[in-house]
């Protein structure tokens, strides 16, 4: 009985230590690479100090194209817009830009409907930071987050216990890891300054009336953001891009908006109703470098 006790304790570490070795390979290999916009902070934007960064999820992501932005305004900037995130992401990735040495003179933050209004949560593609999961200030969003979350802190824990998080999102690290180890500059769905476009296809639709929504600027990650700007002289622009047959409202604010909610009536630059296509992303870019020049 107690060889059997011991040769399975001993598997069990073997198997252990195996873990430990196969996560920290995982999020060093991550570390290294470009496949997530947070490594490629780190690793591709060369310049100590930028012109401006823009922060948002998939519509400022596919939305503004920085490449066509520098050329019509001779500034210089990286779209670090991540898909299906919130507010806190956005703070989570200026704080980041900020931590590893940056600087930008401007932040054009794209804030979505659906973040102004929901709560501070953890957005489904926060777990991009994990390979930075024993700076403090990633230790701090994830305990934050995850207090208000019914699931088990997975995000949180991999600093004690790294291979949690990549069993967990075995899919969304593990595998990128392998990838990356191969082919650092390998980039996930975006370009060397941040930008990716969806086809070239325009949006079907039957919708005829305009929604009319009123939303609030009081959202404690926005505050944070806003503090983290006043705090590093940062100027901060609120860019609300096209909808298609919605119009967004709001009370009397301090912050500079720029509304491009209603820039479209046609469908035609609209890949679906959030999102626009490469025709609609070139037009909203070049009435951007009117308004921020």
């Amino acid at each position: 009985m107690k060889k059997f006790l011991f040769y399975i304790l001993k598997v069990f570490l073997i198997g252990l230590v195996l873990a430990y070795a196969i996560a920290e390979f995982s999020f060093w290999s991550l570390r290294r690479g470009n496949f997530y916009k947070p490594s490629f902070v780190e690793n591709s934007i060369k310049e100590k100090e930028v012109d401006y960064i823009i922060l948002g999820a998939s519509t400022a992501l596919t939305g503004i194209d920085t490449k066509l932005l520098d050329f019509l305004t001779g500034l210089n900037g990286y779209n670090l817009a991540i898909d299906d995130t919130g507010l806190p992401n956005h703070y989570l990735m200026l704080a980041h830009f900020l931590e590893t040495g940056h600087r930008t003179k401007k932040v054009i933050l794209a804030p979505t409907e659906s973040s102004l209004t929901q709560r501070a949560d953890l957005g489904n593609n926060d777990y991009r930071f994990l390979m930075y999961h024993r700076k403090s200030y990633i230790q701090d969003y994830y305990a934050e987050l995850e207090q208000n979350s019914h699931q088990f802190p997975v995000l949180s824990n991999t600093t004690y216990f790294p291979f949690l998080g990549i069993s967990y999102y075995n899919v969304e690290l593990f595998f990128p890891s392998l990838v990356s180890s191969i082919q650092p500059s390998k980039k996930n769905r975006f370009d060397e300054r941040g930008n990716y476009k969806y086809p070239s296809k325009t949006f079907k639709t039957g919708l005829k009336n305009t929604d009319v929504v009123n939303v609030d600027f009081d959202h404690q990650y926005l505050k944070r953001i806003q503090e983290l700007c006043k705090k590093n002289q940062i100027e901060l622009y609120i860019y609300l891009p096209p909808i298609y047959h919605k119009k967004l409202t709001w009370q009397s604010t301090d912050l500079e908006i720029i509304d491009f909610t209603s820039l479209f009536k046609s469908n035609h630059f609209f890949y679906d109703r959030l999102h626009l296509n490469p025709e609609g992303n070139k037009i909203a870019t070049e009435e951007l470098a009117k308004t921020i020049l």
